[in-house]
């Protein structure tokens, strides 16, 4: 980078305080009180790895073990987008997202969203300017409470039942929790809008308790200067040419990197280790791809790290792991398990609990739930399907992976009390 490059860095960086602290003011002038983030790695959510979205702060509140004073709470909340690794090498690979990202969020009780429904109409009339035709509202139609919310305060078009229903239905990781979305979205000046956050209607034991407002942080700097890609309104945009789809990805990457260790993730924690080992091998990937040096990679990582964890010495460990992920040969391996259990046992801490699980002779571990199956035949139990994914050191065989397999299974037996269906062959 250039000392231009690291300029233009502090002022993209400069651009998306001015948004945040905007929101913020605008709620806290509304009497909303302010949250303190949850870290990368969450403690309010045992079903993530990483904290993903506004929601995970919010969810003391929506499963009914906290209440907030004054009219709301709000928070500006950091997030990993981990799940989205296997994009990054798809052709089609989508440039509205990306893999380190913030969520500006505002939780009020159900009794209160009318006239948090009023603030947040204020909001994008008064604190960012827009005209009512500027706001295009996606909503189920039968989503009546959220329709009525927003049309009592925007005169703007609402477009119902424009995608699937599942695009409209949400869960949180908690059997108990429930959303049900709308989305808004901002028009470009060319006939298009663009997507920038959601009103939420967030239901325990399918009753409404809870309405948020949400929207990321990057995605309204884009919204609001129309560009082609997010990625020229971050900091992370400004550590090398976005001539290309590749050189974006490799972008994304480094700012990625720098998030992570800078929020003292190791590739040697169990978990959000075996995410920053893939993170790392793709970037190293990625660069190859490109034909960049590892040095050019680990000096846009000490130049972005200057401006987003200025004093943290990133680069350094993003070095040691270069040299160690370099050498190291792996071999990936898939299996899906499917285990009866409890209905009140989530899926999605079932699944964080396989990342979590430590073996010596194993690399690393990821799962993801793949199916879940509530069958009359079984009252009172649930069938979970998870897909796990095993790293482990390339001369390892299938026996062997059925062996961690088998592991795995007797752990979240013994924890959850869930019991594998069929046997691991």
């Amino acid at each position: 980078m250039t000392a231009e490059d690291i300029e233009r860095a502090r002022g993209r960086r400069a651009r998306l305080d001015g948004l945040a602290d905007g929101f913020m003011a605008h709620f806290r002038a509304a009497g909303f009180g302010e949250l303190t983030p949850e870290p990368a790695v969450p403690t309010e959510d045992r079903t993530i790895l990483f904290t993903n979205s506004a929601v995970v702060p919010f969810k003391p509140f929506l499963r009914g073990d906290r209440d907030f004073g004054g009219n709301g709470v709000m928070v500006r909340q950091p997030c990993v987008r981990a799940h989205n690794f296997g994009a990054v090498f798809a052709e089609r690979f989508a440039t509205e997202f990306l893999l380190q990202f913030e969520m500006l969020g505002a939780l009020f009780t159900a009794d209160g969203a009318e006239a948090a429904a009023v603030v947040t109409g204020d909001y994008f009339s008064r604190a960012l300017g827009l005209a009512p035709e500027d706001v295009l509202f996606h909503v189920a139609s039968d989503d009546t409470d959220l329709i009525g919310l927003w049309r009592s305060v925007w005169p703007g078009p609402v477009e119902t039942d424009a995608f699937k229903r599942s695009y409209y239905r949400w869960g949180f990781g908690d059997p108990r929790l429930s959303g049900r979305g709308a989305t808004f979205a901002i028009a470009q000046g060319d006939g298009t809008y663009r997507d920038l956050g959601n009103l939420i209607a967030f239901e325990n034991e399918g009753e409404a308790t809870h309405y948020g407002f949400g929207i990321g942080l990057e995605t309204l700097a884009v919204c609001l200067d129309r560009l082609p890609w997010v990625l020229e309104c971050v900091p992370a945009g400004a550590v090398s040419p976005l001539s290309t789809t590749d050189e974006g990805k490799l972008a994304d990457l480094v700012g990625l990197l720098v998030r992570l260790y800078a929020d003292d993730v190791r590739i040697s924690s169990r978990a959000q280790g075996h995410v920053l080992r893939k993170a790392v091998g793709f970037t190293l990937k990625m660069a190859e791809r490109l034909g960049t040096s590892q040095d050019r990679i680990l000096g846009r990582i000490a130049d972005l790290a200057a401006v987003e964890a200025p004093g943290k010495p990133v680069a350094e460990f993003v070095r040691d792991d270069f040299a160690r992920i370099s050498t190291e040969r792996t071999v990936s391996r898939k299996h899906d398990l499917s285990f009866w259990c409890e209905k009140e046992t989530s899926p999605d801490e079932l699944a964080a609990a396989v990342a979590a699980t430590g073996f010596p002779d194993v690399v690393g571990l990821a799962a993801e739930v793949k199916d879940v199956w509530d069958g009359a035949s079984a009252p009172g139990r649930r069938s979970v399907t998870l897909g796990v994914e095993m790293d482990l050191p390339v001369q390892s065989g299938r026996d062997d992976a059925k062996e961690v397999l088998r592991r795995v299974a007797a752990r979240l037996g013994s924890e959850f009390g869930v019991a594998l269906r069929g046997e691991i062959r």
